[in-house]
C-alpha cells in the first residue's frame, strides 16, 4: 500500500466532458462574478498585484510569518515589500502584532485560511476595519478550499488558491472577486512543468496498478517537473486539461471523503500522545490534510516514508524569516494525506503505523 506523494491520473478520466461552473462553497450566497484561471498560485498572485491593484498608493503588503515562500517571492517580483506580522499558535491572526507596525503606505494584508479552517470573529472585526480604511484584503484560500462559512471565509476584496493540491491536475488557480478582473493577454499554460507533471500522473497511475512496473521512472518525471516549475515563472493560463476536469468532477464526494477520513482518524488517534491535530473540525470546514505537530516531526517523517506514507510539511520557514511561533509550526507541523483518493482501509493503515511508532 503506498500513500500521499502527486495525485494519479487515470486516462478514463481524461474523456469525461462536463458542465460544471466554477463555484467554491465559499461562493455561496456572494458575489464573487469575476474569475480568472491561471497555472499556479504564484501567478495568480503576481497577476492580482502587477496587473489589478494599483501600487501608487503604497508597495508595502503585510504577509504572515507563517507562509510559503512562493508567496513571498510572486509578492517580490510583483514590485511590492513584505512587512510580516504574526499569528496565534490556534492559526488566527495575532492582531497586536499587524497593529504595531499599521501604517498608511500599507496597500494590502495577505491573509491565509490554514489547513481547512477559516477566521475567528475578532480577526475578521479587525479586517473589516483596516479594509474600511482602504486596505485592501486578499484572501488565500489554498488551505481551505471546499471550506465555507457565512462570512469569515470569503470576504476580501480579492480570494485566490491552488486548486492542484486539492485534484488530480496537473496545474491550475484561480482569483476572484466581487470587482471586475482586467482580462489581459496572457501565455498559453502549456510549458515543460505542466506537460512533465501530467505525465507523471498518469505514469504514477500505471504503476500503482501493475507494481511491475519501475517507480523510479514515474518519480524522475516528477522531479524533472519540479525542477521545471520553479525554472519559468511566467505568468500563464490554466492548461485545457485541468479545465475540463474541473467541468467534469463531482466536489460533493471530494468533500464527503475528506470530512471522512479526517473525522475517523481524529477518533482513532486520540491515544496516541505524540501527535496533536491542530483543526478541531467546526461546521464547514474541509480538512486539506490530516494535520498534526509532532515533537519528533523528523523521525516521524522519515518513518512514515519507510511505511509508504508519504507526507508534506507545510513549510520549512528559514529561522531568519520567522518568529517564535511560525519557527515551532515549521519545526513540529506534518500533513497526514487523508484525501478522497483514500478510504477506511487506508486510514486503517495509517492508524496502524502511527501506533507502532517509537
Amino acid at each position: 500500500m503506498e500513500i500521499g506523494s502527486i495525485f494519479d491520473i487515470e486516462v478514463d478520466a481524461l474523456f469525461k466532458v462536463g458542465e460544471n461552473k466554477f463555484n467554491l462553497p465559499f461562493m455561496e450566497g456572494k458575489h464573487y462574478n469575476y474569475t480568472s484561471f491561471f497555472n499556479t498560485g504564484r501567478s495568480a498572485i503576481e497577476y492580482l498585484l502587477g496587473k489589478v491593484i494599483a501600487s501608487r498608493y503604497g508597495n508595502k503588503i503585510f504577509v504572515p510569518y507563517f507562509i510559503c515562500s512562493s508567496v513571498t517571492d510572486a509578492i517580490m517580483r510583483a514590485g511590492y515589500r513584505a512587512e510580516f506580522y504574526s499569528i496565534t499558535d490556534n492559526f488566527q491572526i495575532d492582531i497586536e502584532s499587524l497593529e504595531k507596525k499599521y501604517s498608511r503606505d500599507v496597500r494590502a494584508v495577505y491573509v491565509v485560511h490554514y489547513f481547512g479552517g477559516y477566521l475567528d470573529q475578532k480577526s475578521y472585526e479587525y479586517l473589516m476595519q483596516l479594509q474600511s480604511r482602504g486596505v485592501v484584503i486578499i484572501e488565500d484560500i489554498t488551505l481551505s478550499i471546499y471550506t465555507k462559512h457565512s462570512h469569515l471565509i470569503g470576504f476580501g476584496n480579492y480570494v485566490l488558491g491552488s486548486l492542484r493540491k486539492w485534484l488530480p491536475i496537473p496545474d491550475g488557480a484561480f482569483l476572484t472577486s466581487v470587482n471586475r478582473i482586467p482580462e489581459i493577454d496572457i501565455l498559453e499554460g502549456y510549458n515543460e512543468y505542466s506537460f512533465c507533471y501530467f505525465v507523471a500522473q498518469i505514469m504514477k497511475g500505471a504503476y500503482l496498478n501493475n507494481s511491475s512496473l519501475d517507480k523510479n521512472e514515474y518519480l524522475e518525471i516528477s522531479k524533472k517537473a519540479m525542477k521545471a516549475l520553479f525554472s519559468d515563472y511566467t505568468i500563464r493560463k490554466m492548461t485545457v486539461i485541468s479545465e475540463r476536469y474541473l467541468s467534469a468532477y463531482d466536489p460533493e464526494k471530494v468533500i464527503k471523503a475528506r470530512i471522512d477520513n479526517y473525522d475517523y482518524l481524529i477518533k482513532n488517534t486520540e491515544e496516541i500522545s505524540f501527535i496533536r491535530p491542530v483543526l478541531s473540525r467546526l461546521d464547514g470546514q474541509v480538512p486539506f490534510g490530516f494535520v498534526v505537530l509532532c515533537d519528533q516531526r523528523d523521525k516521524l517523517f522519515q518513518y512514515l516514508i519507510a511505511n509508504d506514507i508519504y507526507c508534506n510539511i507545510h513549510w520549512r520557514i528559514p529561522g531568519t524569516f520567522c518568529d517564535k511561533i511560525s519557527r515551532k509550526l515549521s519545526e513540529s507541523i506534518l500533513t497526514i494525506p487523508c484525501d478522497q483518493r483514500y478510504g477506511k482501509k487506508e486510514m486503517d493503515y495509517i492508524i496502524g503505523v502511527l501506533n507502532a511508532f517509537n
